[in-house]
């Protein structure tokens, strides 16, 4: 549901009960107003808001705020940057965001107290979408939460990304650059907050639209590093609003991205990839593995895993005509050649070619690894 990344950095407003002035929360690209007696917490991707004060360890976990009978808790998700996949259940809210009647359920969330009021509404706001779920306390439901729930929410404000637009054909930033092919227009988002998204790019030719995401590192990413040009095909559809909308999460040159193409026409996809061959990006190192064991790896290196069995992994790394394989040795097993030791854990390595085994290269790579111990073997 959400693309969020580890909390770092918390802020908290409290009004005090003789203040007649409201206090802004937020500091984090979205905010609202906090009037007389509410309390709040903010931090990348959330606002947390109440009329009791708040303790800090529900910014980890929502539901273990304590809402009584005739109090209420209000939760504002910043997912990121409008994106065509998701359009369809985040539709466009208006000029302000609002909890309306039929958005009010006793239906329990996951984790969340039995026997509560709740009121939940998915959508698009600025161009960022946005999920708001109200934990309205005991039933029954007072005459007067929503509206003071509403009046909240009426306050909220998200600060507009900086655009950037093309010089001579291309628009780039942030190590990222894509020419536009006639008939193409396009430019690139800078998110105030940049938790979620590190940039949004955004081109058009027609019908046809590309949405190109960076995801920030700390993204939890499984899929496959892969090189550059990337492309898209009809084997990769999914359901959307306003057209066919093909999508891939990919991971290139040490950063991860979603992209999705809008098309009407199979000539529409075949303009997206030709735009999308011309994609540059500029590498950066990255962390790769699996069960508590990673590596830093240079951005223009791939990254490959297997399993042989609960936690025992074997990594394949590519690059420079450089292949290393990292094999976790079972108890019985024991290496033949280089081997390497962490947190009580085993490693056999194999550098190929036989050349590669005179340069720095692996060694510097392979010097980067940690592992955790494991209590047992999933």
């Amino acid at each position: 549901m959400r693309r969020i990344a580890a909390l770092a950095g918390v802020a908290m407003i409290a009004t005090a009960c003789s203040s007649q002035h409201t206090r802004t929360l937020g500091g984090y690209g979205i905010s609202v107003s906090l009037p007389h007696g509410w309390y709040g917490l903010a931090a990348p991707g959330q606002l947390q808001i109440a009329d009791f004060p708040l303790v800090h360890n529900v910014l980890a976990s929502a539901e273990s705020a304590r809402v009584r009978r005739g109090h209420v808790h209000l939760v504002v998700w910043d997912i990121g940057a409008a994106v065509p996949y998701l359009a369809q259940n985040h539709p466009p809210v208006g000029a302000s965001f609002a909890l309306r009647r039929s958005d009010v359920t006793d239906a329990p969330f996951e984790g969340f107290p039995f026997g509560h009021a709740y009121a939940r509404r998915a959508g698009t706001f600025d161009g960022h979408q946005v999920d708001v779920l109200a934990d309205l306390g005991p039933g029954p439901l007072g005459a007067n939460h929503l509206a003071d729930v509403n009046r909240v929410l009426a306050t909220m404000t998200v600060r507009p990304p900086r655009v950037i637009r093309p010089r001579d054909g291309v628009v780039a930033a942030d190590g990222l650059a894509l020419r536009l092919l006639p008939g193409w227009t396009g430019w690139i988002e800078l998110p105030a907050n940049r938790h979620a998204t590190r940039l949004a790019l955004r081109a058009r030719r027609g019908d046809a639209r590309v949405v190109l995401l960076e995801l920030p590192s700390a993204f939890e990413f499984h899929s496959r590093q892969i090189r550059l040009p990337i492309a898209v095909s009809t084997k990769n559809l999914v359901r959307g609003a306003g057209g066919p909308i093909s999508r891939r999460v990919f991971s290139a040159n040490g950063r991860n991205f979603d992209v999705s193409v809008i098309f009407t026409t199979k000539r529409d996809l075949a303009q997206a990839n030709r735009l999308l061959a011309g994609l540059r990006v500029e590498p950066k190192p990255w962390t790769a593995g699996g069960c508590d064991v990673t590596l830093r790896l240079p951005g223009t290196w791939t990254f490959g895993v297997r399993r042989r069995g609960g936690c025992y992994l074997v990594f394949t790394l590519r690059g420079h005509g450089i292949r290393i394989v990292i094999t976790e040795l079972r108890p019985n097993e024991h290496p033949s050649g280089l081997a390497l030791r962490r947190a009580g854990r085993r490693f056999h390595v194999d550098i190929f070619p036989r050349s590669a085994k005179e340069k720095a290269a692996p060694y510097a790579i392979l010097g980067t690894l940690r592992a955790k111990p494991l209590r047992f073997r999933r």
